[in-house]
């Protein structure tokens, strides 16, 4: 076996335990990812806090980034010495993964959110006995990290790890949302709204940004919804043409129409997981206009359209996964951005120490850090 340290939830509501663990060998497409850096999502701290259901102790993480230093009797496209990002996990095998969408892989709930091995065993021992894992297919709040294959994205040596780690997930699931679900060019949309600044929100907007300076006439109207006015700081530096603060508007609905010219807007993007956010935006997107849920509300809650105004005014309403990315190609293309100063990631980016887990949770809970990246050496 091979020892790793490990941020582990042992009860909820309770502080990371930082740890010792020990690592089952390698099954045939699995990968050991020495880890350079680990990106903290809301998600994992959902799980902490048991938002989300998952048995415990578990081991979480899933923005994870590091060099491969060993790999399966299957694996055929890594070697040891690659760097790799690390992303969601899926199949490979249904037909959505065939087509390159992995992001609506059949298997999805069970390859991410099943606390366990596809074949039901455990990669981590603690305290000598099995220790849930394999979230996200990496489980990247140890390290090194038993990873699947699937969940690796092999990227240049020469790109910053540090940096990056975070791409995995929210900044895919932000940046995602607008190049792959909103389309502004082949839609030609002409006015977005983002709820919730995060690490997500945060990367739509970068997104919309770029894609507003490189096609004139396409998002003129960028606005950024949030509570926290230092967010909103940050939504005017990367991009946003309007920002709402909805404990200072009577209505953020009639904000939205007004900015709009009483249209409302082609397109909203809800990073919160909030139903009420969620059923505003049927309201304030105008006809023909599209309403877009990443944030992942608590298992059993549900939404309310008024269904007449709804069909009348050609609305749509879908759900985004991961930005509807394929990770393997899709990180590279984030990648490039980002070393190109396209994707200013740094600017919603502090860096801990792993062993400082609770530390950032508390930050990035207050809201005074948006994107809180862990660091291994």
């Amino acid at each position: 076996m091979v020892a790793a340290i490990a941020l582990i939830i042992e009860e909820h509501q309770s502080p990371f335990v930082v740890d010792t663990v020990e690592l089952e060998p390698l099954q045939p497409d699995e990968v050991l990812v020495k880890l350079k850096a680990t990106g903290v999502c809301h998600t994992d701290v959902k799980i902490q806090r048991g938002d989300i259901p998952q048995p415990l102790p578990m081991v979480v993480g899933h923005e994870g980034a590091g060099v491969v230093q060993e790999v399966g009797s299957a694996v055929k496209d890594l070697i040891v010495g690659d760097h790799v990002l690390l992303s969601y996990n899926s199949c490979g095998k249904c037909r959505n993964c065939k087509r390159n969408q992995t992001y609506q892989c059949v298997e999805m709930n069970k390859r991410n959110f099943g606390a366990q091995r596809p074949d039901g065993s455990q990669a981590i021992k603690w305290k000598g006995s099995p220790a849930n894992g394999c979230f996200f297919g990496q489980s990247s709040f140890s390290n090194p990290a038993v990873v699947q294959v699937a969940s690796c994205v092999k990227v240049d040596k020469s790109l910053p790890l540090e940096a990056l780690a975070p791409l995995g997930c929210g900044a895919q699931t932000g940046a995602g949302s607008v190049f792959h679900v909103v389309k502004p060019v082949e839609n030609e949309t002409r006015s977005l709204v983002i709820f919730g600044i995060g690490g997500v929100g945060s990367a739509a907007l970068m997104a919309a940004h770029i894609l507003a300076t490189d096609y004139p006439g396409v998002l003129s109207t960028i606005i950024a919804v949030d509570l926290t006015d230092s967010r909103l700081e940050l939504a005017k530096q990367l991009g946003a043409t309007h920002v709402i603060n909805p404990s200072k508007v009577k209505s953020v609905i009639d904000t939205v129409i007004g900015i709009t010219g009483g249209e409302g807007a082609d397109a909203a993007v809800d990073c919160t997981g909030a139903i009420s956010v969620i059923n505003d935006m049927f309201y304030l997107v105008g006809s023909g206009g599209t309403a877009i849920t990443l944030g992942v509300p608590a298992s059993g809650l549900k939404a309310s359209v008024e269904v007449s105004s709804f069909v009348k005014g050609c609305k749509t309403y879908r759900a985004s996964h991961q930005g509807n990315s394929y990770s393997k190609e899709f990180l590279p293309f984030l990648a490039d951005l980002y070393m190109k100063g396209r994707l200013p990631l740094d600017l919603v980016q502090k860096q801990y120490r792993a062993a400082d887990i609770n530390q950032a949770v508390k930050e990035m809970s207050e809201g005074s850090v948006v994107k809180p990246v862990l660091l291994w050496d």
